[in-house]
């Protein structure tokens, strides 16, 4: 359950799914850590982990594994409490070439493409953790009914705003560069723009939503 990966560092595995009550209980051991380990420097919570980062002069492996140990237990206990975050709300389009693997999708779930994006967009979703690129944040938990396998060979190259669906995550690759999940829309690009703000704009246990719009919406928010 605890590793110890760095002379100052240890990463706690809970035994439960990475889902959204995984980072639930995540970012309630993450509150504990806070609250009672000397010298912490840093936490990221991730799924159903937590790695946490202190001052190496303050650091004791016993002391620190006795505490995060006490923390797990008490994280797994109950329901944990719904996370307080601002909702993150993106437009996307589901149109065309914007969408290239959307058909494909809905085959897999034996819907029509127009059912995949009202299902899509009808979630609220949690964000289960950030990483694979600055401003890239796992979205779940995926209705089942449009849940699709990643792709067998990734794309080199997939722009910036595409959304992804890959099992039962969602998500919005932030930059140009190379992905395998299965692109379903696309959101605007100056959502992207600004570096710092797309870095921001998600923390894990958030939350977000997509709100659908139409080719014309979506050219405009793109000008």
């Amino acid at each position: 359950m605890i590793a110890f990966p760095g002379p100052a560092s240890a990463l706690v595995t809970l035994p439960v799914a990475p889902d959204r009550d995984g980072i639930a209980r995540v970012l309630r051991l993450e509150r504990f850590a806070r609250e009672t380990l000397p010298g912490l420097r840093a936490t990221i919570p991730a799924f159903n982990r937590l790695l946490v980062e202190g001052t190496p002069s303050l650091w004791d492996p016993s002391e620190v594994g006795a505490r995060l140990e006490t923390g797990a237990r008490a994280a797994l206990e109950g329901e944990p409490e719904a996370p307080s975050a601002a909702l993150v709300t993106l437009p996307v389009c589901y149109d065309g070439e914007l969408a290239p693997d959307l058909e494909d999708v809905a085959a897999i779930a034996g819907l029509t493409p127009d059912d995949v994006a009202r299902v899509h967009s009808g979630t609220t979703y949690m964000v289960l953790a950030t990483g694979f690129a600055p401003g890239f944040a796992y979205l779940g938990d995926l209705d089942a009914r449009i849940a699709a396998p990643r792709l067998a060979s990734p794309r080199a190259s997939v722009p910036r705003g595409s959304v992804g669906i890959a099992d039962r995550r969602t998500g919005v690759y932030p930059a140009d560069g190379p992905g395998g999940w299965c692109l379903v829309g696309r959101v605007p690009s100056p959502f992207f723009e600004d570096a710092a703000e797309r870095i921001a704009r998600f923390t894990a246990g958030g939350s977000a939503e997509f709100r659908r719009i139409g080719r014309k919406d979506y050219e405009a928010e793109c000008r």
